[in-house]
């Protein structure tokens, strides 16, 4: 009788650790979980650089100048650097950005006072930090 408690214990045990590991992302069919946000094109003569006083976690058409990689942004009237980069992150569904262009159409969005994550197609979900320093030369 002990065996069988001790086995049933174990493979109660084992289920609902299982269960507890499965996601809803697992069984998705609806890609309900995938990216959100339509890709956004460059618009000649057109920058888009967000608000002066951004609300939190509400996306903002926001162009990157990339010319010289991408370190730094302007939002929000202040200066961020690049913090970290979620590779497996896609919040915006559609095509990749042409090579042609030396900017990037994407969307900043203000996580916490000082948190604001940039998206855009076929790119991972890039984080910056504010900082206190300005970018040198090319920004």
């Amino acid at each position: 009788m002990k065996v069988s408690r001790h086995f049933a214990v174990l493979l109660l045990s084992a289920g609902l650790l299982l269960s507890g590991c499965s996601s809803p992302f697992d069984e998705r069919g609806d890609d309900s979980s995938g990216p959100t946000l339509p890709a956004r094109t460059v618009v000649e003569g057109k920058w888009q650089k967000g608000p002066a006083d951004p609300e939190q976690h509400k996306p903002y058409p926001y162009d990157i100048y990339t010319h010289c990689g991408i370190k730094w942004v302007k939002f929000g009237g202040r200066w961020w650097v690049l913090d970290s980069v979620f590779l497996d992150a896609e919040q915006v569904k559609g095509e990749p950005r042409s090579q042609a262009s030396q900017r990037l159409a994407g969307y900043m969005t203000l996580i916490g006072p000082d948190t604001a994550n940039f998206d855009a197609a076929g790119m991972p979900t890039m984080q910056f930090v504010p900082t206190e320093d300005e970018p040198g030369g090319c920004a």
